[in-house]
């Protein structure tokens, strides 16, 4: 059984997966610019992703410290590879001024979660 401290990075995770995941769903729109933007909150999707697959797991908030800074540091390296995206896309098509849109509002989340979580510990 888990208490409300535990495994913070994880909960933290799945609320900002959530929050890419809702943004993603929208109508079959043939605008490119609304596909770009789709693929990139797909793109940030996989990234939190791929940091959910290291985070720590806990049963008891005694050790929360280490989650703490675990927490914050995949927040760090899925903002870090989101700037990546940004810089490597040009922005010359209508789909990838979407791509560039959605990674920059999935930048925004991120650091909006990673301040919400820093300054609740």
């Amino acid at each position: 059984m888990q208490s409300d401290t535990a495994a913070p990075a994880s909960r933290v995770l799945e609320t900002l997966y959530r929050q890419f995941s809702g943004h993603a769903d929208g109508s079959a729109s043939q605008d490119p610019r609304a596909h770009g933007r789709k693929a990139a909150l797909t793109s940030a999707r996989i990234f939190v992703l791929d940091e959910s697959a290291l985070a720590p797991h806990t049963e008891s908030n005694r050790n929360e410290g280490p989650f703490v800074k675990r927490t914050l540091l995949a927040l760090d390296r899925i903002k870090d590879r989101l700037e990546n995206e940004l810089d490597a896309t040009a922005g010359i098509t209508e789909r990838e001024v979407g791509y560039r849109a959605g990674i920059s509002e999935a930048i925004v989340q991120v650091m909006d979660i990673r301040q919400d979580f820093a300054s609740t510990r």
